[in-house]
């Protein structure tokens, strides 16, 4: 969905917006197809609907109540430029976020597109994923609560309800290794992250928080909230006792995977989108 600048009434009145976006997907039978969405037409046309993703589960996060101050990156593979990435600037709170202050990263870590400060820890694990996995568009990472405080257990979540039985062996737990300095060790520890993220989609760095990635930015946006409330269900559990744990006995295939969580994100787009259109200028 391409929206071209225009003023705040109008954009809440666009018929594209008013309309639920998953009314625009391909049905089998009655039922919304499990596919993800294809490239649009243009090269221009994809960069803006990447972008308008990526400030716009910026704004949800904030919703959600993850607020992280100088913390949390969140990054939209470019759809020409293939090595560079669209970033939020660090400091601007994730509610505030708009299209147009979303940062251009080269290769380098450097910024070419844009104005604003960068989260520099975090570029090179964004690149890192990035150039290990060619599928992955976008990549989320924040601090929030309830999964924050789930990874100090440095253990993935169990499928012990149905909702967290999509995170079935689709999660890591990744302890890095402490021995590295900081700055200069950085770059070893993405190599070590992305070892540990391998093919799948969530990766839980232990005491620390966790990351999600995707085959779009929408993908990579909602498993980060689902994952969160899996977290909060898990230390439910946890607090009240000892829970069963009830696997699923099929495993979804991959498309499978990122087909359910692009769907998912839609009903995200419309709410946010209609209540706080300012997010596409």
């Amino acid at each position: 969905m391409t929206i071209t600048s225009q003023s705040h009434a109008d954009k809440f009145s666009h018929p594209a917006l008013l309309r639920p976006r998953i009314h625009d997907v391909p049905r089998d039978g009655d039922a919304p197809r499990l596919h993800a969405e294809a490239a649009r037409r243009t090269v221009q046309d994809e960069r803006l609907h990447r972008k308008q993703q990526l400030a716009a589960s910026l704004r949800l996060l904030a919703q959600h109540g993850v607020e992280p101050g100088l913390a949390g990156h969140l990054s939209a593979r470019d759809p020409e430029h293939i090595d560079h990435f669209w970033v939020n600037p660090v400091g601007v709170p994730f509610s505030h976020i708009r299209v147009s202050d979303l940062l251009r990263i080269d290769s380098d870590g450097r910024v070419i597109e844009g104005d604003g400060p960068v989260n520099i820890s975090g570029i090179p694990y964004h690149h890192a994923v990035q150039r290990a996995r060619p599928d992955v568009v976008g990549i989320v990472h924040a601090h929030s609560f309830h999964a924050k405080t789930w990874s100090a257990f440095q253990q993935p979540v169990e499928p012990i309800i149905a909702d967290l039985a999509a995170f079935h062996e689709d999660q890591v737990v990744f302890v890095p290794d402490r021995s590295l300095d900081a700055a200069t060790g950085r770059d070893a520890v993405a190599q070590q992250f992305v070892r540990a993220l391998g093919e799948r989609n969530i990766l839980l760095w232990a005491n620390h928080g966790h990351w999600t990635v995707g085959n779009s930015v929408e993908s990579a946006a909602w498993r980060f909230i689902a994952y969160e409330s899996a977290a909060r269900v898990q230390l439910t559990a946890r607090a009240a006792g000892t829970a069963n744990i009830d696997p699923p006995t099929q495993r979804p295939s991959p498309d499978q995977r990122e087909g359910w969580a692009w769907l998912s994100f839609l009903p995200y787009w419309d709410e946010i989108v209609r209540a706080q259109p300012d997010l596409l200028d």
